[in-house]
Formats: structure tokens, C-alpha cells, sequence
């Protein structure tokens, strides 16, 4: 625990509190106080003689006082720190702290690896720290004997503190529901029960005892060693007893020691901490060192010509090895003739156990999450170094916490092997025709030549259209068209607006088409041109997997997920994604996955029966929604059915459903009815769901994966409503995602097992994108398909629909 504490933290003051023994004013007003706790068995006691002299060594005063508590000599020193003006830490893995915990006072369970701020007390029980004490007074306290009210649990004493804010409200207040009559029927347990619970913080110290009595003088490393080596603690025997007091010093306070590889490979039986360190995108990365990590402040510098020298300690599965980012980390080695095995990802690891915390879940992020720590380097060697050091640091507490929300599953089984599959289409990238997205560029830019002349002529003068002054001044000040929309700067002229002028002006119609065509240029043709590499003639785009809530990959550098499917302009973009000479291109396109998760999470029987006969569900829906038949649906009433239907997974109302349909609130609310009336399944369901979240504070997909949602608990309504609306999308969306995932899972791993020849592109919401060699197209279809298609057992089947062609265009 000190080595874990001293390595992560520079500690300024502290001091280490015991029990005194004996009975305390708690004893003397509830004779059984702590009466259920066992004696401390024998093996126990024996230590406690090394525990105070390990303490000493360590140099931390050791404080203790008769009739008091250890708890409340800490609460008397937090307050004294706090008055000081000073960052308490109270390390600890026991709850009654948590009510002690502010701003400047943190709860660090050492063992669990777990820091307690104020949202995450008010996460893990309910009610904020002021509240904790109310809180225990009201449920009991097993472990002390603390009886609280009879008949409250939990949940009753997180209503009635929400109702009323504490213990001494809720008593004042006349008794309405059954949960406040139980507290007044017993308020003498209550009372007693908080003054038990109360942490004291004005213990009578010894007057010696002040902050600056606290100071600490570091550790005497002569003694601890000397203690190490009688208990036969060899690995906890540390460097610097004997001639290197300063080094030794440094390296208590945190700072990692470096040193140059002396050509040993590290030894394969510890798990050894692995970090590149380059500049530039992965796949032309131009590589600075590679730093190693497996003892504690300690990490050892490869320069760049010497890695090819670690070649096969890099490629030994059996070798434990920890990185942070293992897909960039394999597309960098890849790009230098190396290979990796045997590594976890800690950046997997933190993403899994709370995605939404420190997205994308970068190193820095993660460490100031975790060890509550900085990364702060001014050279190449000394970033590698620290960056090493911390992720052997983060391995344990990340694992810990896998395992606590039962995730390690997931991440063993999908995540972690995903970032090969990744790493690998990333690597490959996909082939562009560059002369045609160049002319495609031309022709996008003579156009929107030729809409901004007309936009002049119309306006009467020249201007520039991207100024929202200069635009505004053009439509309400000279041409007099209606003020829509006011910001607090001025007129708007967002979409929104040019749309309602459109009816009353052509500027406006030739504005917007001005947008949409400047959009395809600086969004498309010269982003994807800009990402072309000259060595290969492809874009090798980034898969992320730590940055979405919900699970999904995440498509950068560029984003080709953007990319339009629909418009002719978005089918010519498409043209000039292509197969090399004697290959094709295969699209495989899940239908309406989400819809199909819906379903079988829901269990709706009229949805299960419309999936299973392959019906058209808009159609479907929308006769249940115009209570018509099927055969009588317009095309304009299967459209609005279809918005309902997707509106569903993302928790729309009839507000946001209006504005998307185009029509009013009532008729919006009233497609809404019926669509509930067709499907009562899903009401039932996404009730239960969210009902189900706010208890958790959490929804999980199929396959496990969780999301947190704080919102859910917020006192502000928009923001309830918004949690509401994550907790019936995401296990939607993150089920769908997880599908997506497992297949490109199973798909690649069939193509590398069978030695093929053909490479998974990319990933585009719900369709795959392959390159396979003419030879293989119809056995990469049928792999493809059967994977796609059978990758979970869902209670409806998942339909693909697969083509190919020379260009991505024609695949789709």
C-alpha cells in the first residue's frame, strides 16, 4: 500500500492512525456498538509489532487516542488540512469516510484502486457526501451494529433524502408515506443511529500535533531494507540504501528512472510495459525510441536503429507485454517489419470500464483518471520512459475493475482481438482513384464558382458568402425577406432558416445549394485527397474503438463514415474508393440491424413476426400507425412510419418527431400512440429498461458492455430526459455495434486461419467493405455472409445483402 501510494503520489504531510483500544463514547451510549465484529484472530496480532515498525521506516507519524476512534482523529486531521488550505487524502477502503469526502477531500481505496470524488459517492450510494451520515443513520451500518430505522433500505433512504434534503427535515416533516411514518415510529434509532455514524471532526489532539508536525521526512531506505530482508521481502527490497540517497529520494517522490538499454531482452516471466514513441499518422510514422518498463521508477530507453534487436522478444506470445493503444502500437511495428503477441491494452481496459469518462481514453487522460497523476516530459526518452512506467502502473486497478463489472469476458474475447482486425485493415488502407477525385474536386469547385455568381446577381453586389454579417445584411437589410431566427449576435442565416426563406426568395434556395456543394469539397474530394499516401496510392483511415458512448467504431483521419451513400454526389465519391487490377470490391450490408435488436430485446411479438416472415417493416408499422392495411400504405405513409421507427431507438418525442416529419406536435404525439399500440412490447420494454437504469445508474448490451449514466440521477429535468433517451438508445445502438464487431471478428479471423487473400476495408455504420482477388470473390461472399448473418443467435434473422465491383460504387 505505501509503495503503491509513494510511486503515484507526491505526499507532502500525512500520517498513519491506529485504534487505541479500549471502549469509545460510542460504546458508552449503545452498549452494542461494533458487538457483531469478530475478535482480530492471533496470526493479526502477531504483525502489528512489524506494521508500526514498517510505518517508522517509511517516516509517517503514527497517532492514536483513548476513547476516540481512529476515524475521528482522521476527520479532525481533514478538517485541519482543509483549513490549511491543503488537497486531503483519506486512503482508505472503509465507506464511513465517504462522508467526509468535499472538493478538496478525496477517499482513495488503496487496495481496490479506487479514488471516491464527490460524483462517484454520489454514484456508488445515492446521495451526495453531506448527505452520507443521514444516509447510514437511515439504513444501518452491519459491519459497526449501527440498527438504523427497521423496514428502510436503500432505496427508501435515497427518496426520502431527495424528498427532503436530511435526516433533520425528514423528521420535522409531517409523515405522508409509508417510509416517512417507519422513520417517525422509530426516530429514537434514526438519532442515535446518525450520532453513531457522525464522524467527529474536533478531537482534542496533543497540542504537539499540528500540520507542521506532520511533514514528512521520506523514507529511511537503510531500514526498510533492513525490515525487507528480515521478513524475506526480496522484491520489495529497493535501490538507493547505501551511497544514492538522492537518486533514492527522486525516486520516492515519483520520478522514474531511466536508463539505456544494455541488450538484454527483458525477462519474458514479468509482464513488462511496452511504448512507442513517434511522430506523424501510423501507417508513415517516423519512429523516435521505444521505452520498456517492468520494474516499479524504473524504465529503460531503446533507441530506433536497436528495436529490430527486440524482434523476437516483440513477437513471443509467451511474453507478457502491456501497452496503451495496441492497435496504433501493431500498425507502427507492422510499418517497421516487426510483429507483437502477447499484449494488453490498458486503453481498451479504462474504455471498457466507464467508455464515457476521458474519452478517447488517451494515456494522459486515463493516468490523471486512475493514479491521479500528470504526464509532464520535455525529450522523446523522457515521455517514453514516463508513459512506460504508468502503464505497468495502470494494468492492476484497470483489471480490478474489469473484473468487478464482470467485463473481462468482453474485453478478453472481443475487444482486445478486435484491434488486430482493425490494425490490420488500417495497415492495408483502401485504393483511390486519385485522377478521378480530382476531377471530381474541379467540377465541385467550378460549381460552386457558378452559384456564388448567381448568389451576387441576385443580391445585386458582390459579398462574401461565408461572413454571417455580410449575409444577413444581404437577405433582412437590403432584400427585406423575414427575420426568422435572431441569435444574440445578430440574424441567423443557419439551414434552418435559408429553408423557410426559400418559399419567399431563389437567393436562398441557391445558398443552401451553395452550402451543400462547398460542404462535398472541404468535407470530401479534399480531405480524402489531402489522405491519399503517395507509396501506395490509399487512405489508410483509423478504426477508433475508445470514443463512442455506445460502442461504435469511430472512423478518423479521415472519416470516411461520412461519407454520402444516397445522393449522386455521394455515389460519385464512392466511384473513386476502387479494387486494384484483378480484384473486386464486395459491400455487405446489414438490414436494419437496429430494428432486428429492437425486436429481440423487446421480445414484441408483432415485431418478432415481422422479421421472422420478412415483411417490410415501414409498411408494417405504418398500417398500424394509419390503421389501414398494408396494401392500402402510401409512400408517403410508409416515409413517416419508417422516421417513427428509427425515432423509437433514439428515444425521440413528439417534439424532435415533428420537427423531422415536418408536421405538428399533436400529429407527431399521435404517431407515436399508435406506433405503442402496434408494438406494446416495446412501451413494456423500454419502460422496464429505463426503470431498470436509474436503479443501476447503468444499461448494458447483449454482449455485456456497459454505459454509465449520471444524468439519470440529475435533478434537472432535460437532463433526466436526456439520460432517459441514452438508456433506451444504447442498448440498441451498442448491441448493434457489438454484432458489427463480433462479425468483423469472426470474419477476419476465418480469412487469416484459411490464408486468404482478401482484406476487410472498412466499416460504414451497418455495412462491411472487402477487396478479395477475383479468385476469391465467391467464397469471400459466402464467408462473409454466413458470419454476418450468424454471429448471435437473435430471436429474428439478420439479413445482408452483398455485391461487388470494380468501385465501391458499384459494390453498394
Amino acid at each position: 500500500m505505501f509503495n503503491k501510494l509513494l510511486s503515484r503520489r507526491v505526499v507532502e504531510y500525512g500520517a498513519v492512525i491506529f485504534d487505541a483500544g479500549g471502549p469509545t463514547y460510542r460504546h458508552e451510549e449503545y452498549a452494542d456498538y461494533k458487538a457483531t465484529r469478530p475478535q482480530a484472530s492471533d496470526e493479526l496480532r502477531e504483525q502489528i509489532p512489524w506494521i508500526h515498525k514498517v510505518v517508522e521506516a517509511y517516516g509517517f507519524p503514527q497517532l492514536r487516542l483513548r476513547g476516540h476512534e481512529a476515524d475521528d482523529l482522521i476527520g479532525t486531521l481533514t478538517r485541519m488540512g482543509q483549513q490549511a488550505g491543503m488537497e486531503v487524502w483519506i486512503v482508505s477502503s472503509d465507506k464511513d469516510f465517504a462522508q467526509l469526502v468535499r472538493d478538496d477531500v478525496k477517499m482513495w481505496d488503496n487496495l481496490k484502486d479506487v479514488v471516491y470524488d464527490r460524483e462517484l459517492v454520489r454514484k456508488k450510494w445515492g446521495v451526495v457526501p453531506e448527505q452520507f451520515v443521514d444516509f447510514l443513520a437511515l439504513v444501518g451500518d452491519k459491519s459497526d451494529n449501527i440498527p438504523g430505522v427497521p423496514g428502510i433500505g436503500a432505496k427508501g433512504a435515497m427518496a426520502l433524502l431527495d424528498k427532503h434534503g436530511s435526516l433533520a427535515a425528514a423528521l420535522q416533516a409531517e409523515p405522508a408515506t409509508k417510509t416517512e411514518q417507519l422513520l417517525h415510529q422509530f426516530r429514537h434509532n434514526a438519532e442515535l443511529s446518525e450520532r453513531l455514524a457522525r464522524i467527529q471532526q474536533d478531537v482534542p489532539l496533543d497540542p504537539a500535533v499540528d500540520i507542521a508536525s506532520l511533514k514528512l521526512p521520506g523514507a529511511d531506505r537503510e531500514a526498510l531494507n533492513a525490515l525487507f530482508t528480515e521478513l524475506e521481502f526480496y522484491s520489495l527490497l529497493q535501490a538507493g540504501a547505501k551511497g544514492d540517497v538522492a537518486a533514492g529520494e527522486a525516486r520516492a517522490a515519483g520520478e522514474v528512472e531511466i536508463v539505456d538499454w544494455d541488450g538484454e531482452p527483458p525477462p519474458d516471466y514479468l509482464p513488462v510495459a511496452v511504448q512507442l514513441i513517434w511522430t506523424g499518422l501510423t501507417h508513415r510514422a517516423q519512429v523516435q525510441g521505444l521505452a520498456l518498463s517492468w520494474e516499479p521508477l524504473r524504465s529503460v530507453w531503446v533507441t530506433p536503429e536497436r528495436i529490430p534487436e527486440l524482434a523476437a522478444w516483440l513477437a513471443d506470445p509467451q511474453a507478457p507485454k502491456r501497452v496503451h493503444d495496441l492497435r496504433c502500437h501493431l500498425v507502427v511495428l507492422w510499418s517497421l517489419g516487426l510483429e507483437l503477441h502477447g499484449a494488453h491494452d490498458t486503453r481498451l481496459m479504462s474504455y471498457l470500464c466507464e467508455p464515457t469518462k476521458v474519452i478517447p481514453h488517451d494515456l494522459a487522460g486515463v493516468v490523471k483518471e486512475v493514479l491521479q497523476r500528470t504526464l509532464s516530459s520535455s525529450t522523446p526518452r523522457e515521455d517514453g520512459g514516463q508513459r512506460a512506467h504508468f502503464v505497468g502502473l495502470l494494468w492492476e486497478p484497470l483489471l480490478d475493475r474489469l473484473n468487478t463489472l464482470g467485463l473481462a469476458e468482453t474485453y478478453r474475447e472481443l475487444d482486445l482481438p478486435l484491434s488486430r482486425t482493425l490494425a490490420r485493415m488500417q495497415h492495408h488502407g483502401v485504393l483511390m482513384d486519385r485522377a478521378e477525385l480530382a476531377a471530381l474536386g474541379t467540377e465541385f469547385a467550378l460549381r460552386l464558382a457558378q452559384l456564388e455568381g448567381e448568389v451576387h446577381v441576385m443580391a445585386g453586389r458582390a459579398f462574401n458568402l461565408g461572413s454571417t454579417k455580410q449575409l444577413s445584411d444581404v437577405l433582412f437589410e437590403e432584400l427585406k425577406l423575414p427575420v426568422v431566427k435572431k441569435t444574440k449576435t445578430g440574424y441567423s442565416t443557419d439551414s434552418e432558416v435559408l429553408e423557410k426563406l426559400a418559399l419567399k426568395h431563389p437567393i436562398a434556395a441557391t445558398l443552401l445549394e451553395h452550402r451543400k456543394v462547398a460542404k462535398l469539397i472541404n468535407t470530401y474530394t479534399d480531405v480524402l485527397g489531402h489522405a491519399i499516401w503517395d507509396k501506395d496510392e490509399r487512405i489508410h483511415a483509423s478504426l477508433q474503438q475508445t470514443v463512442s458512448a455506445t460502442g461504435r467504431l469511430i472512423s478518423t483521419d479521415p472519416d470516411l463514415q461520412r461519407t454520402p451513400i444516397r445522393t449522386p454526389e455521394g455515389i460519385r465519391i464512392r466511384r473513386c474508393f476502387v479494387a486494384p487490377p484483378g480484384h473486386r470490391l464486395i459491400s455487405a450490408d446489414w438490414s436494419q440491424i437496429e430494428l432486428r435488436v429492437l425486436a429481440h430485446v423487446s421480445g414484441d411479438p408483432a415485431l418478432l413476426d415481422a422479421f421472422a416472415g420478412d415483411h417490410d417493416i415501414h409498411r408494417r408499422t405504418a398500417a398500424g400507425i394509419f390503421e389501414c392495411s398494408e396494401a392500402e400504405v402510401t409512400p408517403k405513409q410508409r416515409e413517416a412510419a419508417k422516421t417513427v421507427n428509427f425515432a423509437t431507438i433514439y428515444g425521440q418525442g413528439p417534439t424532435a418527431l415533428a420537427q423531422n416529419l415536418g408536421v405538428s406536435r399533436t400529429v407527431a404525439a399521435d404517431y407515436i400512440e399508435g406506433y405503442f399500440r402496434t408494438y406494446a412490447g416495446v412501451r413494456e420494454w423500454l419502460d422496464a429498461t429505463i426503470a431498470e437504469a436509474v436503479r443501476k445508474g447503468s444499461v448494458t448490451t447483449l454482449l455485456g458492455r456497459r454505459r454509465w449514466i449520471p444524468e439519470l440521477s440529475s435533478r434537472n429535468r432535460m437532463e433526466r430526459q436526456a439520460g432517459e433517451r441514452q438508456a433506451a438508445n444504447t442498448p440498441i445502438q451498442g448491441s448493434a455495434a457489438d454484432l458489427c464487431k463480433l462479425a468483423m471478428l469472426l470474419i477476419d479471423r476465418e480469412i487469416q486461419e484459411r490464408g486468404l487473400a482478401t482484406h476487410m476495408l472498412m466499416q460504414i455504420h451497418d455495412e462491411l467493405v472487402f477487396e478479395a482477388p477475383d479468385e476469391e470473390v465467391d467464397s469471400s461472399c459466402e464467408l462473409i455472409t454466413r458470419h454476418m448473418t450468424g454471429c448471435y443467435p437473435l430471436k429474428v434473422p439478420l439479413k445482408v445483402a452483398v455485391g461487388t465491383g470494380h468501385t465501391w460504387a458499384e459494390a453498394h
